[in-house]
């Protein structure tokens, strides 16, 4: 499973409106890096989008892998940043090389599915054991859906509208958004509809299974200077250099 197939529409949408937060933490992640002693080395962006961070990563001369689950978010992310390499591949179960830093930025491991947490075990002792003594593994979540509901919110830009509706089912720990996008195509606009279904992790939870993994966990508000949205987490995960 993992984070949904974003369609073409969709990639292009999020890469136009909502690629805000990934360019205001990139210099934050960053700087959080080099502070946990990796200054250089590979870094695998993990639900890497349209790569705004791995563009920002390959100015601060590191080496980057990206992954994401949606061909159409790889293909923009190879025309904004070619000299990484990036593949199409799902969170949970794409291999990951030998590595400095794994980053997943903007809530991507809540797209891990929840059930009794096995899944998301599985992705922090795979994202452990791809790291090198020392190497750090960044990401936020979203810790409570309180305040992330709506009936409806819709967003716009000059070629493209947006519409989602979300909701949250409290017996499964789900956060269901329901994303309808209108995409003008020539003089025409392009309509398509997507289902995301998010697990809300409780924070003991995420440092508990990190522990577990073998980490050592950190947890923030913020990347830095750049503060989170209600309800969400930072974490900053390093293994042990022995």
């Amino acid at each position: 499973m993992g984070r949904p197939a974003y369609s073409t529409d969709l990639a292009y949408i999020h890469d136009a409106g909502f690629s805000r937060f990934a360019h205001r933490a990139a210099p934050e992640v960053v700087r959080t890096l080099r502070e946990r002693g990796v200054r250089r080395g590979l870094v695998i962006d993990i639900g890497c989008g349209a790569a705004p961070l791995a563009k920002r990563l390959l100015e601060a001369g590191y080496e980057v892998i990206g992954i994401d689950r949606s061909p159409a978010m790889i293909r923009l992310a190879r025309a904004r940043a070619p000299e990484a390499r990036f593949r199409v591949g799902s969170l949970t179960t794409a291999r990951l090389p030998r590595c400095d830093a794994a980053i997943a930025l903007n809530e991507v491991i809540n797209y891990v599915p929840g059930g009794r947490h096995s899944s998301l075990r599985r992705f922090f002792r795979h994202v452990h054991d791809a790291l090198r003594p020392g190497g750090v593994f960044l990401f936020d979540f979203m810790a409570s859906a309180e305040g992330r509901t709506y009936p409806a919110k819709s967003r716009a830009g000059h070629d493209w509208a947006i519409v989602v509706r979300a909701s949250y089912d409290h017996a499964s720990s789900v956060l269901t958004r329901d994303i309808t996008t209108f995409r003008k195509i020539g003089h025409e606009y392009r309509k398509t509809r997507e289902t995301h279904r998010v697990t809300i992790y409780a924070a003991a939870d995420v440092r508990r299974l990190l522990a577990e993994a073998g980490f050592c966990v950190m947890m923030r508000h913020s990347y830095g200077r750049l503060r989170l949205l209600p309800g969400d987490l930072a974490v900053i995960a390093q293994k042990p250099r022995s």
